[in-house]
């Protein structure tokens, strides 16, 4: 269990929290590593794409791109501490091409329209990330809560190429998740798949200009699956995050 994990979950939303957490701890993966999902994000990326990650914080996902051979990467996080060793580290290993920002993912600082694909991994719009910490009823989200996704999904939006990718790597399941992309002002289309062995992670992929004549994202069916906790998930800070927001909805 990593020793900077906070003991409310609503300390997410605190930005000293992560520039403490991220001045003392080198590198942490929410919801599994690049390894555990590389089968699925591969089939959506070229060598020449350009990404961005929204909130690196200290994953190593971009360093396990560029071994892939996906060099052109942006990297933004709000935490200026996250920043300035991630530019560090990359520089280290001289990973040149990678570029490492502090920037807010509610206002992208990108021109319209440059990037192929935009990965988030549990940074964003779901029940149990970090955007949703403050919210007690999944079923029923704050108006606040509402304008920090829509706004963070409409820049994603904006900033994807006519027929980009954005893919986002979840606790959040579809049932969630599908009233907020499928606003009626997006144009993708919406489809996921499932990864892991205890808890079931969601991998989205959103497909910009793909939405269906109909208005609709995806005609896809949901069935829940199971969860099988392993000693390994049982200690891991995504439990935890999880528990911790299932106790704030008792």
């Amino acid at each position: 269990m990593s020793s900077v994990a906070p003991s409310t979950a609503l300390a997410y939303l605190d930005p000293q929290y992560w520039n403490d957490r991220f001045s003392n701890e080198e590198h942490y993966e929410w919801f599994k590593d690049y390894s555990h999902f590389r089968h699925l994000i591969q089939a959506h990326l070229k060598p020449n794409s350009t990404v961005l990650e929204l909130g690196c914080g200290n994953s190593q996902l971009c360093e396990e791109l560029y071994k892939d051979g996906i060099t052109e990467t942006t990297c933004i996080d709000l935490s200026a501490v996250a920043v300035e060793k991630m530019q560090r580290r990359l520089a280290l290993k001289g990973y040149k091409e990678i570029k490492v920002l502090q920037a807010d993912m509610l206002d992208l600082p990108f021109s319209d329209g440059c990037f192929d694909v935009i990965i988030e991994k549990g940074t964003m719009v779901t029940n149990n990330d970090v955007l949703f910490v403050d919210s007690r009823d999944p079923w029923n989200l704050p108006p606040a809560t509402v304008t920090k996704v829509m706004a963070t999904l409409k820049g994603v939006h904006r900033v994807l190429k006519p027929d980009g990718i954005f893919i986002s790597i979840s606790f959040g399941q579809p049932h969630f998740r599908r009233p907020l992309f499928d606003a009626p002002e997006f144009t993708w289309s919406v489809e996921w798949s499932t990864f892991g062995d205890g808890f079931h992670y969601f991998f989205y992929v959103l497909k910009k200009g793909k939405r269906s004549s109909d208005g609709k994202g995806s005609g896809e069916s949901f069935e829940m699956p199971s969860i099988c906790l392993l000693h390994e998930e049982l200690e891991s800070e995504d439990y935890l995050f999880r528990t911790n927001i299932d106790e704030m909805n008792n």
